[in-house]
């Protein structure tokens, strides 16, 4: 996008990552909105808006958190519940779709929405079998042709200590790798 542009943005998965996932995609400008949300089950999709508009707490020692409930610009007519939501918040007019539904569906949404033109940010996993990593490696290469963003959820990938770490290891510091055991804390 230019700047100045506004980047209408479509959630389809409300549940927490879903929800985290619209935060921080707010979080990047105030040219961007969240116009249009998709789950399978409408109590989800409410809780998510909920928490949105809400303005969160701060955490102990941490700055407070930014407030965007007037970035949420979702019409009822844009809330979509049901198995073919994920279609209706593509065809919904959003410019970036936000894939964070179960797994097993992302090959499937990833695909159509590609095919429709959307940029895209898909959480990982992005499949759970051969076939949908067949599919999401085809929907891969059609993002590229079509010159579309498609960016995955591998946080530690974006992050710079994370990857100068992970650059040392690689040039032999610390010698030669026997076994790695690692976790990943949230809350």
């Amino acid at each position: 996008a230019s700047p100045g542009d506004t980047l209408k943005v479509g959630l389809i998965g409300c549940g927490g990552r879903g929800t985290g996932a619209a935060a921080q995609a707010l979080q990047t400008g105030d040219s961007v909105i969240l116009t249009a949300v998709g789950d399978v089950f409408d109590h989800q999709l409410q809780n998510s808006l909920n928490a949105l508009k809400q303005k969160p707490a701060p955490k102990e020692g941490e700055a407070p958190q930014p407030h965007f409930s007037d970035r949420i610009k979702v019409d009822p007519d844009h809330c979509f519940v049901g198995l073919d939501a994920f279609q209706k918040v593509i065809d919904s007019g959003v410019d970036v779709v936000l894939l964070t539904s179960p797994p097993g569906f992302r090959p499937q949404h990833l695909k159509a929405a590609i095919e429709a033109g959307k940029h895209v940010f898909c959480e990982k996993p992005v499949a759970t079998d051969a076939p949908g990593v067949r599919s999401v490696l085809a929907s891969a290469a059609k993002a590229k042709e079509k010159k579309l963003a498609l960016v995955s959820g591998y946080c530690w990938r974006y992050e710079l200590g994370r990857r100068e770490f992970y650059k040392r290891v690689h040039d032999g510091a610390i010698g030669a790798i026997r076994a790695i055991y690692a976790t990943y804390l949230t809350g």
